[in-house]
């Protein structure tokens, strides 16, 4: 399981969306639903295997080789997104089992094996890939919370027409968003 209580679930979806174009873009709805809505959220079981699953919802990132969206409720398959959100709000499932596909990035240092020459095995993949994924994700969500945090004090500065808060403010902020780059 990549998430284990809802902060994380809810890290892992707000990073997902962030850093992934989708293959069905209107599926990003049904992600933002499930997001907001705690409940449903406290159901959601992440994998990567939804074939003996009757309850189950598959989103891909463009790059990947799985199908861009796919959504069962009592093994009844539903292929719009209005309607998965429908079913969603009128029979949620006792438990949906979620996969968000995605392609590795290139710095995966689980991924690029491949590429040496020496490979040692890693104790557990599984626990190291969980680990990488949650401290990216925490990383992308706290830049968001500093370029937010800064743009509000820049807004602030305006307003009091202090020009060298101003100036700072936009240097951490250009600075910030260099290294995002």
């Amino acid at each position: 399981m990549l998430a284990n209580n809802l902060a994380e679930k809810k890290e892992l979806i707000v990073w997902f969306l962030r850093t992934n174009r989708l293959k069905k873009p209107e599926a990003a709805r049904i992600l933002e639903f499930i997001k907001d809505n705690k409940s449903l959220l406290s159901r959601i079981e992440f994998t990567n295997k939804l074939s003996d699953k009757k309850d189950a919802l598959l989103v891909s990132a463009v790059y990947t080789n799985t199908f861009p969206f796919d959504f069962r409720l009592n093994n009844n398959h539903y292929g719009s997104v209005d309607e998965a959100l429908y079913q969603l709000k009128t029979n949620p499932p006792h438990k949906l089992f979620m996969w968000l596909s995605f392609a590795s990035p290139p710095s995966c240092a689980l991924c690029s094996h491949r590429n040496n020459k020496q490979v040692r095995p890693l104790p557990n993949p599984a626990s190291m890939a969980h680990k990488l994924l949650v401290e990216a994700v925490k990383t992308v969500n706290r830049k968001e919370a500093q370029k937010r945090t800064l743009l509000l004090e820049i807004d602030q500065s305006l307003d009091e027409k202090n020009i060298h808060k101003f100036q700072r403010l936009t240097g951490e902020l250009q600075k910030l968003i260099c290294e995002n780059n």
